[in-house]
């Protein structure tokens, strides 16, 4: 495991996808990915005194699918927002006297999909979320969903570093103005204005 988020656990994997893709997420072989899936900790569970233990349980099979489709279908919507403020970035400088004095980022969203596992053998497995009546998967039926991601990180040469520019409880930019990659974080705050006045306020990108 790489780490454990609030909603997900993520792992390290590789994709190889036949016919390759034309570009992106499977356009090489073996190429490294990030593998996500989803995971709730049970009501239930206290952590034992001076244990670092945390028990976490994944959701049934259907309620897995069906989160990792959400999720799936909102980077579709960031990944669109987001090259349309960059369509309207342009439209700006073509339309200016002078081109920009200063760098503009390029930054794109991690490319993303969702991958189904099939069982090769017979097995059981929890029916709901709530309970569990075990069940029988048959060779060949879908017994597994995963997001999977190409890899981030970010940093100077040699320590690369997850990095969160910006959190969706607080407007302010995540780093500070003497952090690597500030300027970074200054620029992502400026597309969340664009994006929400140039969509009559319905949508902005909240999370980077």
């Amino acid at each position: 495991m790489i780490w454990i988020g609030a909603f997900k656990t993520a792992h390290p994997g590789w994709l190889t996808l036949s016919p390759l893709s034309s570009s992106g997420l499977g356009s090489c072989t073996q190429q490294d990915v990030i593998v996500k899936q989803p995971f709730y900790r049970p009501s239930s569970h206290t952590a034992a005194a001076g244990s670092s233990t945390l028990k976490i349980a994944h959701y049934a099979l259907a309620d897995e699918l069906q989160k990792l489709l959400n999720e799936s279908n909102v980077l579709y919507w960031v990944k669109s927002l987001l090259n349309f403020t960059y369509e309207y970035i342009d439209h700006c400088i073509d339309a200016a006297l002078s081109p920009p004095s200063f760098q503009i980022p390029h930054l794109h969203f991690v490319d993303a999909g969702i991958a189904l596992a099939f069982s090769h053998h017979s097995l059981n497995t929890q029916g709901t979320s709530n309970q569990a009546p075990t069940a029988d998967i048959k060779v060949g039926t879908f017994s597994a969903v995963y997001l999977l991601e190409e890899p981030v990180t970010f940093g100077s040469p040699g320590s690369q570093i997850f990095a969160k520019f910006i959190h969706n409880k607080d407007c302010e930019p995540s780093l500070d103005d003497d952090e690597y990659g500030y300027d970074l974080a200054i620029f992502l705050a400026f597309t969340q204005h664009i994006q929400y006045v140039k969509t009559d306020s319905l949508a902005f990108v909240s999370d980077y």
